[in-house]
């Protein structure tokens, strides 16, 4: 292992060890002085104590407005045989052929490589001979809008994980001293090694606790944050729908809200980027397809996407929309609105995404948002 890789682990087993210990209940304490008898405790052999837990080795690769994950998770002893190996392989890792399609990569031999599921772009399967049940591994590749600010996305992700693994959130500070950087051919990706107790749920689903996107933000009042949206000098404004409330806007966002209807939630975000950025951007099926598999929408061929595309205009100017809703029987079904058009060399992209059943009730609410844009 690195000197990098094992420096960064001993802090987060660390950080486990101390937010284990301190929340453990303390009753009926008191306090007596005594003579010691025994000698000190031992240090706390914090490498040893790291292999009885389970990682999760997990890389984040931006690629124009999406980044890919690339997530192995498993027992301790099982993640240090193939954290070389994990490593290596994202090396391989290049550039998409196609705009819109995944990066490529190399598999290693003896590697197997499955097709496109519920959440995830391909799972890789890494043979593991050393485990006791001759069981594999397997690394979960998945892709999400990168529509935020990286640091906040990154804190994000990586407290998405860690709650899987039974911690508590870190500050943006601390998990930049757990991060590294590995070169691959379609730029640097961050990667991150963390310790815990493993929820097996969420294995299964490289987004699991992903509620935690679609966040409620109540510490401004709607009135003071609509107004610091729709500013004289904000680049668009819009009639905002009555039962939207502010959400969280960035450098990136220009416009943002939550919606709640019970245990339902959605988030509206408002983009834009450079058109100059090429058909990865511009390219309206290619968007499409992204946006189905971030739904769950697999099964469908680029006919059957087109079809569901319609014209719609923003402001004066032609631009795209579609409605897609993912299968029902998902663990958690979700769906997006999303539209897009071209105004002064920029694309700007209106997506509603969230829950499903919030997503369908949505609809005429997103259209009359739409239709109310205007540009400044």
């Amino acid at each position: 292992m690195s000197s990098k890789f094992s420096n960064v682990l001993i802090l987060s087993l660390a950080l486990w060890l101390s937010i284990s210990v301190g929340c453990q209940r303390r009753e009926g304490v008191s306090t007596y002085t005594t003579k010691q008898e025994s000698a000190s405790r031992s240090p706390t052999d914090f490498p040893a104590l790291a292999r009885q837990l389970d990682h999760t080795l997990a890389a984040i690769l931006p690629q124009g407005d999406r980044a890919w994950f690339f997530k192995m998770a498993g027992p301790a002893p099982a993640v240090e045989r193939r954290r070389e190996d994990f490593l290596a392989f994202l090396k391989t890792v290049a550039p998409a052929a196609t705009a819109g399609a995944p990066p490529t990569w190399q598999l290693p031999e003896g590697w197997e490589e499955k097709g496109a599921s519920q959440m995830r772009v391909a799972t890789l399967v890494v043979p593991d001979d050393g485990a006791a049940d001759g069981g594999p591994l397997e690394i979960a590749v998945s892709s999400l809008p990168l529509t935020d600010d990286w640091d906040d996305f990154l804190q994000r992700n990586v407290n998405r994980w860690l709650g899987q693994l039974g911690q508590g959130p870190l500050a943006g500070t601390t998990i930049k001293k757990l991060i590294d950087e590995v070169a691959t051919a379609a730029g640097p990706a961050t990667v991150i090694e963390l310790v815990g107790v493993s929820k097996d749920s969420s294995r299964g689903n490289p987004h699991a606790g992903m509620t935690a996107t679609i966040p409620l933000q109540t510490s401004q009042p709607p009135s003071q944050q609509s107004a610091s949206q729709q500013s004289s000098d904000a680049p668009l404004v819009f009639d905002t729908p009555a039962a939207w409330q502010p959400g969280r806007i960035s450098t990136m966002r220009k416009a943002a809200f939550n919606v709640v209807d019970g245990d339902q939630q959605a988030e509206v975000t408002v983009i834009d980027l450079p058109e100059a950025g090429g058909a990865q951007i511009t390219d309206v099926a290619a968007n499409v397809q992204r946006w189905a598999r971030q739904v769950g929408l697999t099964g469908l061929d680029d006919g059957a996407l087109e079809k569901l595309v319609q014209e719609t205009t923003i402001d004066g100017a032609t631009g795209s929309y579609v409605a897609l809703l993912g299968p029902e029987e998902a663990e958690r079904p979700v769906g997006m609105l999303a539209a897009m058009v071209v105004r002064d060399e920029k694309v700007w992209f209106f997506k509603l995404f969230g829950d499903r059943s919030l997503v369908e009730k949505q609809q005429d609410a997103f259209q009359t948002f739409l239709h109310s844009v205007r540009f400044q």
